[in-house]
C-alpha cells in the first residue's frame, strides 16, 4: 500500500530506539511470569519444600493412644506437626504466627475413647461422637485468618477418627475379625507400591504455566495500546501526524503504516513469552503447536487495532494513562487473564465474551490443555478475534478522519 511501508519503517526505528517501550513489551512480561512461577514453586524454587499446614499439638494425655494420634498426623506430608507441653509454650514460640491450628489432647482422652461403642462411631448425628472433638476431650482451634478453617477441622478430626476407630472396634466381637493385624508384615504388592510412590512425583510446573503464560501474555499484549496511543500523541504534538494527513497518502495507508510496527512487536512479544515458557519453565505447547500461530497472530491483530482506536480518540497523555490503563485492567479482569477462566462464575464467563481477551484465552486453552486440538473451534475463535480487529480498526479510522 502506497506510503504505508515507509511509515512502518520509520516507526519501527523509533520503537527500537525507545528502550523503555522495549522493556515494557518484552522483558516486563517475562519477569512478571517468572516471579509468579517462583511464588508457586515452579521456577528456581522447585527444589524447596512446599509450604505445609503447621499444627501445634498439646498432649496432656501422654498415653500410647494419644501418641498414635500424633504419629498418624505426622505421616501426612502436607502437615508440619509441632508438639508442645502447654499453651504457654505455643504462645512463646517464634513460629506461632505460622501455626494454622492447635490441637489439644485432654487428660481424659483415653477414658472418653474407652466409653465409646460402635453405635457411637457409626451412629452419625445420633452417635456419641456426633458432638465432634469435644466428645473425646479434644480441642481444635484454627487461626481466624485461615479461610479454610472448617476444612482443616474436618480433616484433623477425620484423621483422629481413623485412629480411634480400630481401638473401639477391637472391643466388639463382630468387628474384631475384620481389623488388620498391627503385627502383620505388609504384602509384596503393598511393599512395591510403597517403594514406587515416592519415586513418581506429580509434575505440576508444566500445568501451572499452561495457565499462567497465556493469561498474562494476553494481558500484556493489550498493554501495547498505551504505547501506541502515546506514539500518536507525540507525532500529533510534533506536527508530523498532521503532515501525514495532508500528504497524498490514503488515511487507511497511514493507519496501517502506524499500526504494523506495533503488530510486529506484539507478535514478537507473544512468541518470546511462549518460547521462554518452553525453555525456562518446561511448558507444553500442546499436542499440535502449529495452531498457536493463528491464535498469536489474531490476538496481536485485535490488540493493535484496539490500540489504534484508543490512539485516535484520546488527545492527551493524561487521557492515555486514565483510559488506557483502566481499559486494560478491566478487560483483563473480566476476561480471566488474572485467574483461570475455569474458576470464573458462569455470569462472568458470559460477560467476558464481550472482550477479545476471552476469545483469545479460549483459543489458547483449546490448543494447550486438551488431549487433541479441535481445529474448527480454534479457527472459529480466530475469526471472532478478526471480527474485533475489524470493528476496532474501523472505529479508529472513522475517528482519525474526523480529527483535524
Amino acid at each position: 500500500m502506497l506510503g504505508a511501508w515507509d511509515i512502518t519503517c520509520k516507526d519501527l526505528k523509533l520503537l527500537i530506539a525507545d528502550k523503555r517501550a522495549l522493556v515494557l513489551l518484552l522483558l516486563l512480561p517475562l519477569l512478571f511470569i517468572a516471579i509468579l512461577g517462583m511464588s508457586t514453586g515452579q521456577f528456581l524454587t522447585t527444589k524447596e519444600k512446599p509450604a505445609a499446614y503447621r499444627v501445634a499439638i498439646i498432649d496432656a494425655s501422654q498415653t500410647e493412644l494419644s501418641q498414635r494420634v500424633v504419629g498418624n498426623l505426622r505421616k501426612h506430608h502436607d502437615l508440619e506437626v509441632l508438639t508442645f507441653a502447654n499453651q504457654s509454650e505455643v504462645d512463646a514460640t517464634d513460629t506461632k504466627d505460622h501455626i494454622s491450628a492447635v490441637l489439644t489432647i485432654g487428660p481424659t482422652f483415653v477414658e472418653k475413647v474407652d466409653e465409646l461403642n460402635m453405635r457411637d462411631m457409626l451412629g452419625g448425628d445420633a452417635g456419641g461422637i456426633a458432638a465432634g472433638p469435644e466428645a473425646v476431650d479434644l480441642k481444635l482451634d484454627v487461626r481466624p485468618t485461615m479461610a479454610e478453617g472448617d476444612l482443616i477441622k474436618y480433616f484433623l478430626f477425620g484423621e483422629i477418627y481413623r485412629t480411634i476407630f480400630p481401638e473401639v472396634a477391637s472391643r466388639n466381637a463382630l468387628f474384631r475379625p475384620y481389623l488388620p493385624d498391627p503385627d502383620a508384615e505388609p504384602t509384596d504388592a503393598a511393599s512395591e507400591t510403597a517403594e514406587l510412590t515416592p519415586a513418581q512425583p506429580v509434575k505440576t510446573g508444566n500445568m501451572v504455566y499452561r495457565f499462567l503464560v497465556p493469561g498474562f501474555t494476553v494481558m500484556f499484549v493489550f498493554f501495547l495500546i498505551n504505547i501506541m496511543a502515546r506514539s500518536f500523541i507525540a507525532e500529533r504534538d510534533m506536527g508530523t501526524l498532521r503532515r501525514l494527513q495532508l500528504a497524498p497518502i490514503p488515511p487507511v495507508a497511514v493507519l496501517v503504516g502506524k499500526t504494523l510496527p506495533f503488530y510486529l512487536a506484539s507478535v514478537l512479544q507473544t512468541s518470546l513469552l511462549f518460547l521462554s515458557g518452553r525453555v525456562l519453565f518446561d511448558m507444553s505447547w500442546g499436542p499440535e503447536p502449529v495452531y498457536l500461530i493463528p491464535v498469536i497472530l489474531c490476538t496481536s491483530a485485535a490488540a493493535t487495532s484496539l490500540g489504534l482506536m484508543l490512539a485516535a480518540w484520546v488527545r492527551t497523555d493524561q487521557q492515555v494513562s486514565a483510559f488506557g490503563t483502566t481499559l486494560v485492567l478491566i478487560l483483563g479482569g473480566v476476561s480471566g487473564c488474572f485467574i483461570p477462566r475455569a474458576w470464573l462464575p458462569d455470569l462472568m464467563k458470559t460477560l467476558s465474551l464481550a472482550t477479545p481477551h476471552a476469545w483469545s484465552l479460549r483459543a489458547f486453552d483449546a490448543v494447550l490443555t486438551q488431549d487433541s486440538v479441535d481445529s474448527i473451534l480454534v479457527i472459529d475463535h480466530c475469526f471472532v478475534l478478526l471480527g474485533f480487529t475489524t470493528v476496532f480498526f474501523a472505529g479508529g479510522w472513522w475517528r482519525f478522519r474526523q480529527v483535524d
